[in-house]
């Protein structure tokens, strides 16, 4: 009797596609002979929801995506009831637009994670251990992992390790620095489910960098968090405040945080039907860049941007849309007298919007095109993914193209939006405008915008709510260090042949599917796969932690492609 032991590290979404995957195919196609299979799922958090679902977080920290467009039950899995798993919607038994709680769609991957334990067919067994894997060594026929200070011999592994922390880059250890030498608090980029957000001071300012997801993370937070309340008006919410709140600084490029995303109840049928941005069209790009350069690497700015918009003028009939870059930064080049000046504008822009996003995805409207950009995601990959781009393009596209389009595309629901309005009006939230820079000042942060005349403020506490760039370099996981140091994987380095210029990437190299990791010679391993965070800027948008429901999406086919190469024979 034989048996095949598997090992998935890391069993948050992607994680947990993957073991979907393995289980339906070993249903489908029971192991040859008598093979048993063992399939080891390591996760130090929690099996399913794993670090950022983790279902011990406030019930204010909420997802972003629908629960009817969430599901970890791939096409073709009758080992999960449809009727209960289909979405996270009907599992949880709310309105396919609503929004859920990032703890209670954390609940439903454990309760998923359960119920594919529960399914495994006779002679595979699905063993969790709730433990860090620390260590990776080749041994003779496989693999010896380290996790809980228990060895764990593997046949093969895939890598799922997701959102993992970072060193502190040069800039943060300055922070850091100057917060130690005079009495100061400086928060670097984290999850605001792991932040200590209680020690922020009632009444204190609060300098809070990034204008994104993680900022409203932060502001419910500190307001819904410590009491207050929001109140239904005819001119939308208003704030109740309990009196604990700290004053909240924004800072942040444009000066605009993430607009409200529109109501979309009838997934999974697309709210925008792409015209111009189609693989056909993509795959032409590649092949005549090939022909006249030598090369089939693109210029994203040059040749796909022209296209994406030509796709939003087409949603967007009134021409609102246009240009787009506009729309994510309304304030390039205004000027404001005062910060009161400046308030006012935001809270109607973002009152405006909100208004919008509740109407919904209404056809030849400004929300049609911005719902655009999340319909050609899955496209993009196409051009990106694997140095798809020039090596300065790829660069310009992350720096650039992706911070615009997520201010527009990749932002809460419509009351989020209302939310932070109607803290603005309260005096919570003070954004400091367009180009808004920190620097150290004695006793301080000192904060300011350039476009604002009489911005300029000096606070004792700085948040760092920037997501971080993906960096391999500066990972802390000890497995990740060990790997790197044997060689056993290595950086993507993304180069032109052409001039020799390069662009080091961050994530893990890997090859396309089944996205074997490469080492330190160029070798692509025939035991070990990565797939989400860790390939991320390898590959593009690998932070998804959900698929489509109904839908053969790239999450599930990312999973079938690892979960099949686990299984094959050596």
């Amino acid at each position: 009797m034989g048996e095949r032991v598997i090992a998935v590290i890391g069993v948050g979404p992607r994680g947990l596609s993957v073991l979907e995957r393995l289980l339906m195919r070993l249903r489908d196609t029971p192991p040859g002979g008598h093979d048993e299979v063992t399939i080891w799922a390591f996760d130090a958090v929690g099996h399913g929801g794993g670090r950022v679902w983790r279902v011990d977080q406030p019930s204010w920290l909420m997802a972003n995506t629908t629960a009817g467009e969430s599901t970890m039950r791939g096409p073709g899995d009758d080992g999960l009831p449809a009727d209960r798993y289909g979405t996270m919607a009907r599992w949880a038994g709310l309105e396919p637009g609503a929004y859920p709680a990032r703890r209670l769609y954390g609940q439903y991957l454990a309760e998923v994670f359960r119920a594919l334990c529960a399914t495994a067919p006779p002679r595979v067994r699905v063993r969790p251990v709730r433990a860090e894997v620390t260590r990776m060594t080749r041994v003779p026929g496989g693999l010896r992992l380290v996790a809980g200070g228990t060895a764990y011999r593997v046949d093969k592994a895939v890598l799922a390790t997701g959102h993992g922390s970072l060193e502190p880059d040069a800039e943060q250890l300055a922070w850091l620095r100057h917060a130690d030498d005079h009495g100061l608090r400086y928060l670097p980029p984290g999850l605001a489910a792991e932040m200590p957000l209680d020690d922020l001071p009632p009444g204190a300012e609060v300098a809070v960098r990034g204008f994104g997801l993680t900022f409203y993370d932060v502001m419910r937070a500190v307001t819904l968090g410590r009491g207050g309340r929001f109140s239904p008006t005819p001119a939308g919410l208003r704030y109740l405040p309990s009196g604990d709140e700290p004053i909240l600084l924004a800072l942040s490029r444009g000066g605009l945080p993430f607009l409200a995303r529109p109501e979309v109840p009838d997934f999974p049928a697309p709210p925008v039907r792409l015209r111009v941005v189609t693989e056909e069209r993509l795959a032409e790009l590649r092949a005549t860049a090939l022909a006249a350069t030598g090369t089939p690497q693109l210029d994203f700015a040059r040749l796909v941007e022209p296209l994406i918009q030509f796709e939003a003028d087409l949603a967007c009939s009134t021409g609102a849309a246009h240009p787009l870059t506009s729309l994510a930064r309304p304030f390039r080049d205004r000027w404001f007298a005062s910060p009161a000046d400046y308030h006012a504008g935001l809270a109607r822009l973002l009152r405006a919007d909100a208004r919008r996003a509740g109407a919904g995805c209404v056809d030849g409207t400004v929300k049609a095109a911005t719902e655009m950009l999340r319909a050609i995601r899955p496209l993009l990959p196409q051009i990106v993914d694997f140095g798809g781009l020039l090596p300065h393009s790829h660069r310009d596209f992350l720096d650039r193209f992706v911070p615009e389009s997520f201010v527009l595309s990749a932002g809460p629901p419509a009351a989020h939006v209302d939310q932070l309005a109607a803290l603005m009006e309260a005096g919570i939230v003070r954004p400091v405008g367009p180009g808004a820079r920190v620097e150290a000042v004695p006793g301080g942060f000192g904060v300011g915008s350039p476009q604002v005349g009489g911005s300029r403020r000096v606070t004792r506490v700085l948040v760092d709510a920037r997501a971080p760039a993906r960096d391999l370099s500066r990972d802390v996981s000890p497995l990740i260090r060990q790997l790197l140091a044997d060689g056993m994987v290595s950086e993507f380095v993304n180069v032109d042949p052409a001039t020799g210029a390069r662009f080091d990437a961050g994530g893990l190299a890997v090859t396309r599917a089944p996205y074997r990791v490469i080492d330190a010679l160029g070798r692509a391993a025939g035991d070990l796969h990565a797939l989400g965070v860790a390939t991320n800027h390898t590959r593009w948008f690998t932070e998804v932690g959900t698929g489509r429901p109904g839908q053969d999406s790239p999450f599930f086919r990312d999973a079938d492609a690892v979960a099949a190469a686990l299984l094959a024979r050596p």
